[in-house]
C-alpha cells in the first residue's frame, strides 16, 4: 500500500490550515498527465519540501535525501512511505543516480536542492541535478519557495503568506552528454532561479 496517496488528501487540507500557498506558473510537465521531471529548488528548511509536494498534488514528488536521515529507523519509514531517495552527497554512487534515472524515465517527478545544503544566501549550484535531467532526457524545472523554514503551531491562528514559483522548464533532450553540457544546464539553471528569487523579493516589497 503506498501511505502517501491514503494520507496525502488529508496532509493537503492540513497545510491549508497553516499557511496561505500561492502557486505560480505551474507548468504542464508538472501537471496530471505530464511527464518526468527534475524540480529544483531554494532550501532554508525542512518545510520547503513539503509545500513543494502540496503545489505538485496530486501527482507524487520523489526526493533525493541525505542517507544521514535513514540512520534512525522510524525516519527512515517515513522517508521510504514519500518516496525518498538515500543519497552520499559528498560521494553519490553510480547506482544512485542510475535509480535517479529510472524512476524520471518512467515518468515520475523528483526534487533536488542544488545549493546541496539549507541556505537563505545565493549558494553556487552543485552540478547533481544537470546530471541527473541530462542522463534520463527530462527537463530541468526551477523553482522557488517563499515562506517559513517551518511549519508552527502559531501559523493555526496566523496564516502566513507561502508562495511557490515555477520558471520555465530547461530542455535536455537531444543535448550531448558530458562535463561541459552539465556545466552550462547548472549556470542556466542558477539564472532562472536567480531571476525567480528577484521577482519574488520585488513582489515581496509591493506588499
Amino acid at each position: 500500500m503506498n501511505v502517501l496517496k491514503v494520507v496525502s488528501p488529508g496532509l493537503k487540507i492540513a497545510l491549508e490550515r497553516v499557511g496561505k500557498p500561492e502557486i505560480i506558473n505551474l507548468p504542464d510537465v508538472l501537471r496530471i498527465g505530464g511527464a518526468g521531471a527534475v524540480v529544483t529548488c531554494n532550501h532554508i528548511g525542512w518545510a520547503d519540501s513539503l509545500w513543494l509536494a502540496y503545489a505538485l498534488h496530486p501527482r507524487q514528488l520523489r526526493h533525493m535525501s541525505k542517507n544521514d536521515l535513514f540512520d534512525q529507523p522510524v525516519t527512515r519509514w517515513v522517508l521510504e512511505q514519500v518516496g525518498s531517495i538515500p543519497v552520499d552527497r559528498l560521494n553519490p554512487l553510480p547506482s544512485t543516480i542510475k535509480t535517479a534515472v529510472e524512476i524520471l524515465q518512467n515518468g515520475e517527478i523528483i526534487l533536488i536542492f542544488p545549493s546541496g545544503t539549507r541556505s537563505e544566501t545565493n549558494t553556487t549550484f552543485k552540478r547533481g541535478a544537470a546530471t541527473i535531467a541530462l542522463h534520463a532526457g527530462v527537463p530541468l524545472v526551477p523553482a522557488f519557495f517563499q515562506g517559513p523554514k517551518q511549519i508552527e503551531v502559531a501559523h493555526l491562528l496566523n496564516r502566513p503568506h507561502v508562495g511557490v514559483s515555477f520558471g520555465a522548464p530547461i530542455p535536455t533532450a537531444g543535448l550531448v552528454a558530458g562535463k561541459e553540457t552539465i556545466i552550462t544546464l547548472t549556470q542556466q539553471l542558477q539564472v532562472a532561479t536567480n531571476e525567480l528569487r528577484s521577482i519574488a523579493n520585488l513582489e515581496l516589497l509591493a506588499a
